[in-house]
């Protein structure tokens, strides 16, 4: 017998296509193992202990992003350049850059996701572009504090089960996308984002919105390239990447992001891990390819 109840037409459910970003933290498997019940810890002191390796990378993950969303969604009413707008046109300023950016977490993941159609956001590509930034800085981040990352970012239908509680196939997507196409630390861009992208970059409104929404299409799409294997990625080396997210802190970032690559891809060839070995690697070939100019 069937006892589900079926979902009323008139159920308040916040129900658009969404731009989820799915981002999850690796080797996490390899740093439980071993590890059992309390009793097999003689104290508190010496759990603590144990856990903190296993613990860290995921607070500082949650920490570290739940900054940048707070950062990016903050209303900029102290922006110069809203500052040097006549009164008449604050307000317009204002809407433009309203932004709903979203996470939730779980485990050793968590997703970042903006909804594309909530009518209170006009230039809804104000949190793809943030979505964007913040997918990009971890993958730098991560690897800058030795605990990579991977992920994907895909675009499809999603339902606010409650304010904040995210479900539906933009979930499903952008997890296929990192737990069986991304494999090593990158993040990978799905087609429908693409799509959206172009859609997006392709409108011919001129009204100030449409045009600026136009603008950060243009700048997201820049930031994708396609991989060896004909993947999309987000180009967090790039010069878009860095001229509008990470700017002067991106060749400290870099240097030692790729410090940690090169030890890495060292470490697994030496233990002959061929899968990856291989996979860092690939890594150190996108590394090598876009340093910055003055790192060499």
């Amino acid at each position: 017998m069937n006892t589900s109840e079926p979902i009323a037409e008139d159920t308040k459910y916040e129900y658009f296509n969404y731009c989820v970003c799915f981002i999850d933290l690796l080797g996490q498997q390899e740093a439980l193992r071993g590890h059992g019940a309390l009793h097999d810890f003689p104290t508190k002191d010496a759990f603590f202990k144990a856990v903190q390796p296993v613990i860290s990378p995921i607070v500082n993950l949650q920490r570290r992003t739940r900054d940048m969303v707070q950062a990016y969604v903050k209303p900029k009413l102290d922006s110069p350049r809203r500052a040097a707008l006549p009164p008449e046109l604050q307000a317009e300023w204002d809407e433009m850059q309203e932004t709903r950016l979203s996470t939730q977490y779980w485990s050793d993941g968590l997703i970042a996701f903006v909804s594309l159609g909530a009518e209170s956001v006009k230039c809804p590509m104000n949190g793809v572009f943030g979505a964007f930034g913040m997918a990009g800085s971890e993958m730098l981040c991560g690897l800058y504090s030795h605990a990579p990352i991977r992920g994907g970012i895909e675009v499809a239908w999603g339902i606010e089960l409650k304010p904040g509680e995210l479900y539906g196939a933009a979930i499903a997507r952008a997890y296929e996308l990192e737990s069986k196409f991304a494999q090593y630390p990158r993040m990978v861009v799905g087609l429908e984002t693409i799509k959206y992208l172009q859609t997006e970059l392709a409108s011919t409104e001129q009204d100030i919105l449409s045009v600026y929404n136009r603008g950060l299409a243009k700048i997201c799409l820049d930031m994708v390239i396609k991989d060896v294997d004909g993947l999309y990625i987000l180009h967090y080396l790039g010069t878009t990447f860095r001229e509008n997210v990470s700017t002067n802190i991106h060749d400290d970032l870099y240097v030692k992001a790729k410090s940690f690559v090169e030890k890495q891809y060292i470490h697994f060839k030496n233990k002959a891990d061929s899968k990856l070995a291989f996979r860092y690697r690939q890594l150190l070939h996108y590394f090598e390819s876009y340093a910055p100019s003055s790192v060499g």
